[in-house]
């Protein structure tokens, strides 16, 4: 029997019956568990590959995230992580960045593949000699009549027994045009997990670059080779003095700034002063990064006279680390003074990243590693901040810190948030020191009323009074598959 028949079967089954008509929940975590299972099943070799199996415990914590948080952070990293799984499957050293390719490409690729495979079997072996090769009516005969069968006797015993039927939320409904479609989109990327569309050469490729560099011994004049690298030292030498003073002198103008009293030039508010220091240190850093790599490329990083370059190179990357804990403290004032918004968290998640970046590249000129080593590690980091920020409820800690901690209020950002803020901003109704009788418009209109051409305005308090109602609504009409805590607390603490 045919082991990715049958879990291409479970897996599209899977994944038609807990996201049908359902919101994130804990059918995340089911589905997720199934990929994984029925990869095993097909494969069990994958115990073995160490990058499948980190890849395995990112996907397994999003689910859980999903659970506990129910944030599209949680969904987002869920997804990657099931990509990495396809892409990471074949080889336990392949990179990030080459296994999200894969992964991508054979999820939109692989079901073509196997049909068009399928197809040729069929029509240019059906009369060969091998009996045993792809045929479509045994294919039929083994897979789909058993599961049509099966499916007119529930039909029977459900029409017979409503108490049997209750236990199964299938319905004469359950065979909608709308609902194939959706089977159909399940069968589509259930080929991704078990059918590779690309060859192993991308692997084998992206495993062969070294991480660490290999000194090129080529045949040539001495004299002539360590002229050119004497040369390059020097120009490294003048570019990163030159740019160590400049960076040095926006420095100082840049935190006598922040500490004085210093007001800002006339047309550039607190808001642009955070932006452009962002946009700074952007440059900044892909300036450090980028000429680091171009002076210690090849030979240079074995030159014996390259000391001052490296000093020079380290006092660069310290002098951006300065640039970066300046924006963090001007970007820590701005929320403190308007509070925390997704493109404020973005700047330290940015800065985070950045400083990943700086840290890798001392490694890099330090250990003589290469622009591979970079990448991997980068697109590592990057990966492993994903899934862990999954863990934090972010839309809730932004209400819970504008509500309480920030000095201004700006209630219609909390409004257009998630369910999670729902707690918080129904402490507002009963908060004497904010005005909710601010207008708002009600886009939540628009989903239940196809017919309006207009979007109603209605108060700020209005709005919180219909999230309530159409949540505690929307919450009993959930299945189990949608289930999770999150939700679960919500409806709790707005009952009461």
């Amino acid at each position: 029997m045919n082991t990715k028949k049958i879990s291409l079967a479970l897996t599209s089954l899977t994944f038609s019956y807990m996201f049908y008509e359902q919101t994130a929940g804990i059918n995340f975590l089911v589905f997720t568990l199934v990929v994984i299972s029925t990869m095993l099943f097909v494969r069990p070799v994958l115990l073995n590959n160490k990058t499948w199996l980190i890849a395995v415990s990112g996907s397994i914590l999003s689910a859980l995230m999903i659970i506990w948080q129910h944030s599209m952070l949680a969904i987002i990293a869920n997804g990657f992580s099931l990509v990495l799984l396809i892409g990471l499957s074949n080889h336990s050293q392949s990179s990030v960045y080459v296994g999200l390719y894969k992964g991508i490409s054979t999820l939109a690729m692989s079901f073509f593949k196997a049909l068009f495979a399928g197809l040729d079997k069929y029509i240019f072996h059906q009369s060969s000699k091998q009996k045993s090769s792809f045929s479509i009516s045994k294919s039929a005969t083994f897979y789909v009549f058993p599961l049509l069968i099966t499916f007119v006797f529930y039909l029977l015993y459900a029409s017979a027994n409503p108490i049997f039927h209750s236990y199964f939320h299938f319905s004469l409904d359950f065979i909608s045009g709308k609902y194939l479609l959706f089977l159909g989109l399940g069968i589509f990327l259930s080929f991704g997990f078990y059918y590779q569309f690309l060859s192993e050469s991308l692997t084998e490729w992206d495993v062969a670059q070294p991480n660490v560099l290999v000194r090129v011994k080529r045949k040539v004049k001495r004299n002539f080779q360590l002229t050119i690298l004497k040369m390059e030292n020097t120009k490294g030498i003048i570019s990163l003095t030159m740019l160590n003073l400049l960076i040095l002198f926006f420095n100082i103008v840049d935190f006598s700034t922040i500490f004085s009293s210093q007001a800002l030039p006339d047309g550039v508010n607190h808001s642009e002063y955070v932006h452009q220091g962002v946009n700074t240190l952007i440059f900044s850093s892909l300036l450090a990064i980028c000429i680091i790599l171009y002076y210690f490329r090849a030979n240079q990083n074995f030159y014996a006279n390259n000391q001052w370059l490296q000093r020079l190179s380290y006092l660069w990357l310290l002098q951006n680390t300065i640039l970066l804990t300046g924006v963090i403290f001007k970007n820590q004032l701005y929320i403190t003074e308007f509070g925390l918004t997704y493109k404020r968290i973005g700047v330290y998640v940015f800065l985070i990243l950045s400083m990943a970046g700086i840290i890798s590249t001392f490694w890099k000129v330090h250990y003589q590693k290469t622009l591979w080593f970079l990448l991997r590690t980068n697109t590592w980091f990057a990966y492993s901040l994903l899934v862990i920020s999954s863990f934090i409820n972010w839309d809730n800690a932004i209400a819970q810190y504008n509500i309480h901690t920030a000095k201004q209020l700006d209630v219609t950002y909390l409004l257009n948030l998630s369910d999670n803020t729902l707690p918080a901003i129904k402490s507002l109704l009963s908060n004497s020191k904010v005005n909710l009788n601010t207008n708002v418009y009600n886009y939540a209109h628009l989903k239940n009323d196809n017919h309006t051409s207009s979007t109603p305005i209605i108060s700020q308090r209005a709005f919180i009074l219909l999230a309530l109602k159409r949540f505690e609504a929307n919450y009993k009409a959930k299945q189990w598959q949608s289930w999770n805590y999150a939700d679960n607390q919500i409806f709790k603490q707005i009952s009461q």
